[in-house]
């Protein structure tokens, strides 16, 4: 068990990277201006693909997706989110004037395949397939690169050349998973008979609490540009970046903790609290350890990265911003495996809206940009006090997963 454990945090940490490692080559190739209009594009993409996680991903991992009905509900699902949420994004970037027809349209083209990605990764993560997992990210980010580095030897590199790149990686990468899944789950039924209301019920919650923390740090960037410009959005953003693989680590042993919950559940054990509270101990304390490496390497490493050196106290806020998730997620996966999903949905909300109103009243007051993941890790932690409150008491729950 402890191997696959590792597993999950070695393909979480290889998606952290690829993740770090394309904003790196934003920032320095474009610069930090374009690297803040990219911030919120790619922040965008990153809410689009949680709402299909939480609606698709972790509905296939709950539910019995061996019956017919509900593997044609899940794919009817996949189908009908991407293309919304695919056609929503173009509309709302051009019309706004955000972005030309021709970025719009690639960044639209990315977020579908993204999605689409994000859920082959769910299948392989059911199995515990953590290494092809890992191997499905990093082929797709290798065709990214070889895009986005042969456009930039013609002279002619640009926002939306990197979002072509980043699309055609997600798509070679969705076909590579896709024959990485064990070959009995990896079939397509027609979508007659497709039971979409089942994968509605469970994954309409999950997929509501997916998108808060991706909706959170996009409002945060608006508030910022709106108080601060561009500039500032792509300092911050650095210093989140520079901080992320921690917090993707952490989303790892998520992921793993969510399959290993749901197999118990299956199995008719319930997942401890008191297994939470050992995973939560563990995360806090890799989160110090990890944390105080990143801002002794400050000065040397975020140079190397972004041609600019990042804010210690931005990358602080963000640190700590990453305790909080330690704290919260075990409980989070816990409780929803159990049935538990809208009350778990609900104080995320809760803690969500904190957070905002927490942050605008910071920026009103003329606080720093830089200060303001303490306020959504203040949040955050409050949030995961009325988690394990919830989990701890047991109670009946809002649904059976079939």
């Amino acid at each position: 068990m402890k191997r696959k454990a590792l597993g999950a945090v070695i393909a979480q940490a290889a998606q952290a990277g690829i993740g770090l490692l394309l904003q790196i080559l934003v920032a320095r190739l474009l610069g930090i201006e374009e690297y803040g209009r990219f911030a919120v594009l790619y922040g965008v993409v990153i809410v689009a693909t949680a709402v299909v996680t939480g609606l698709v991903g972790d509905s296939l991992v709950v539910l019995e997706r061996s019956q017919r009905s509900i593997r044609a509900g899940l794919e009817a699902m996949l189908l009908a989110t991407s293309v919304v949420l695919a056609i929503g994004s173009f509309l709302i970037a051009w019309l706004t004037g955000f972005s030309d027809v021709w970025e719009s349209a690639l960044f639209a083209l990315a977020l579908a395949a993204f999605a689409v990605e994000e859920i082959v990764r769910r299948l392989l993560i059911a199995h515990m397939s953590f290494v092809r997992t890992a191997i499905t990210d990093l082929s797709g980010f290798l065709v990214a690169l070889a895009v986005i580095l042969t456009v930039h030897s013609t002279g002619t590199l640009s926002l939306a050349a990197f979002l072509g790149g980043i699309a055609a990686g997600q798509i070679v990468a969705t076909i590579i998973g896709w024959f990485l899944v064990p070959r009995d789950d990896r079939h397509l039924v027609g979508l007659r008979g497709a039971d979409i209301a089942a994968v509605w019920r469970y994954g309409m919650w999950r997929g509501l609490q997916q998108v808060l923390r991706p909706s959170l740090f996009t409002v945060v960037r608006l508030l910022v540009l709106a108080g601060a410009g561009l500039t500032a959005v792509g300092l911050l953003e650095a210093a989140r970046t520079y901080t992320s693989p921690l917090i993707l680590v952490i989303g790892g042993l998520s992921s793993f903790l969510f399959v290993r919950f749901a197999d118990q559940h299956k199995a008719g054990k319930a997942g401890s609290v008191r297994e939470a509270d050992r995973v939560v101990v563990f995360l806090v304390i890799g989160t110090l350890l990890m944390s105080v490496i990143a801002v002794v390497l400050i000065p040397w490493v975020s140079p190397l990265l972004f041609d600019v050196q990042v804010d210690p106290l931005a990358v602080i806020a963000w640190l700590a911003y990453g305790m909080s998730v330690a704290i919260v997620t075990p409980y989070g996966a816990l409780g929803a495996v159990g049935g538990r999903q809208i009350a778990v949905f609900l104080i995320r909300l809760s803690d969500t809206i904190l957070a905002v109103l927490a942050a605008v009243v910071m920026l009103i007051l003329g606080a720093h940009p830089s200060t303001l993941p303490f306020a959504l890790a203040a949040a955050s932690m409050l949030g995961g006090i009325g988690l394990r409150w919830l989990v701890s008491t047991g109670g009946r729950p809002e649904g059976t997963a079939r």
